[in-house]
């Protein structure tokens, strides 16, 4: 099964993303928070899109990818909070891997399991920064629909590399593309935002 693979091969890329973002600190202020989600909007702003191309129709329509989209509420948050989005990241920086079918599907799993973790940030946003719901659409994902639709696309995802061919070959593909999605959300000369270990995953 390719979600355990991919958990067990992504973690350290997995653990080094969030110890960057670290949203669960106990000091995190509105912001520090506006500067995370204007970041997100960034990287969402460019990888959605590819992400949504590289799967192709059968994929779209298999994930219900319009649905998915995170941008819509990520404007919504920097809108509540009043900050100004940045621009979005530089596309060469994600066409470079994301090529190919394999590829946005292990993009796609970055993707869906950060909506996945932040089920439990939103609540510490809640508690830390008293924000209920405006400026907390992002993380609140699909609501009560989230856990459903991450068990979908588990299945989707199962079935897609058991139709391939050769599944090994997309299996490597995904993870790598995995593994640089996670890469994305720590810029190599970007210092960590605090040092201190985060208190739970916000990612996959």
């Amino acid at each position: 099964m390719i979600l355990p693979h991919l958990k067990a091969s992504t973690r350290e890329q997995h653990e080094r993303a969030e110890a960057h973002l670290n949203l669960m600190d106990p000091a995190l202020d509105r912001r520090r928070y506006g500067d995370v989600l204007r970041t997100m909007r960034s990287l969402y702003g460019t990888l959605e899109p590819r992400v949504g191309a590289r799967l192709g129709e059968a994929g779209r329509a298999a994930l219900d990818w319009p649905a998915r989209l995170k941008v819509p509420l990520l404007d919504r948050d920097l809108r509540a909070l009043n900050v100004a989005p940045a621009g979005d990241l530089d596309a060469g920086t994600v066409d470079v891997f994301l090529q190919h079918e394999a590829d946005a599907w292990g993009a796609a799993y970055v993707l869906e399991g950060a909506t996945l973790g932040g089920q439990l940030i939103r609540r510490h946003l809640a508690a830390q920064l008293g924000l209920e719901g405006a400026g907390t659409a992002f993380h609140g994902g699909y609501g009560p629909l989230t856990g459903p639709r991450w068990r979908t696309f588990g299945e989707a995802l199962e079935a897609r590399v058991a139709r391939d061919p050769d599944r090994a070959a997309f299996t490597e593909r995904a993870t790598d593309a995995a593994r640089r999605t996670f890469g994305l959300f720590v810029p190599p000369a970007a210092p960590s935002v605090r040092q201190a270990p985060p208190v739970t995953r916000s990612l996959t």
